[in-house]
């Protein structure tokens, strides 16, 4: 993959992130192996990490920053399928569906990427099969959340929507502080996340706003109540 290499590539073991991370659930052998071929690379916000069409050379993990995953129709409408996270793989569908890319990917601010090519990712399954077993339960747990989203984008109302997606994008540093905050996330990304009009999402926050649920600021929202964004969020879920 062009532009990555083994200079500055984070170190797995100590990152703040690997408890999420395929990295963690990988044999201490296989981690030593993954350590040793990986390759980084950092990119700007809004940089090209993959383009629709593209045939995968190796799967990807987000280190620093997010990944942002869309896709557009006819009319290039622009729809968010994926935001990943720190510790998130992805490119791991394409790659192992043995297909082109469906969807473009952008970094997200900031972003520091590892990449595991497609020559050592095959040597370390076929050394440690159990790492099978992980890639199949990734796979199924993101069919799982696909379906959900699915189920959403049917039934559930538009502030519902809205609120999952604020909840999806909290930032890591401010996940367990009495006030959450997100990060870089635009109205427009909202709207490409829920698939809402733009002015949908915009009474959306203005009315959680004016209930004190959120704050909007000028990069960040803060969480000001985030037990009754969960409620909205998930109006009919067992408390």
């Amino acid at each position: 993959m062009n532009g990555f290499t083994k200079e500055n590539a984070p170190d797995c073991l100590s990152c703040r992130f690997k408890a999420g991370c395929l990295f963690d659930q990988l044999e201490p052998a296989a981690q030593k192996a993954w350590s040793e071929t990986k390759l980084s690379r950092r990119y700007s916000d809004n940089d090209e990490i993959y383009p629709e069409g593209q045939h995968p050379g190796g799967i990807f993990v987000v280190c620093k920053g997010r990944a942002k995953v869309t896709s557009s129709d006819a009319r290039g409408q622009q729809m968010i399928n994926w935001i990943r996270h720190p510790g998130e793989t992805f490119g791991h569908i394409a790659f192992f569906a043995n297909t082109e890319y469906t969807s473009n990917c952008l970094a997200m601010g900031d972003t520091l990427l590892s990449f595991m090519g497609k020559k050592p990712l095959e040597t370390l399954l076929d050394t440690w099969p159990r790492t099978y077993k992980i890639i199949l339960h990734k796979l199924a747990g993101e069919t799982r959340a696909l379906q959900h989203k699915l189920k959403d984008t049917a039934y559930k109302p538009a502030r519902s929507k809205v609120a999952r997606a604020l909840i999806n994008a909290i930032s890591f540093k401010s996940k367990d502080t009495t006030t959450p905050a997100i990060h870089g996330l635009k109205r427009t990304e909202i709207a490409e996340i829920t698939g809402l009009a733009l002015e949908t999402v915009v009474r959306a926050l203005q009315a959680m706003e004016k209930r004190s649920i959120i704050k909007r600021e000028t990069k960040a929202i803060k969480i000001l109540d985030y037990a009754t964004l969960a409620r909205i969020a998930d109006p009919h879920a067992k408390r």
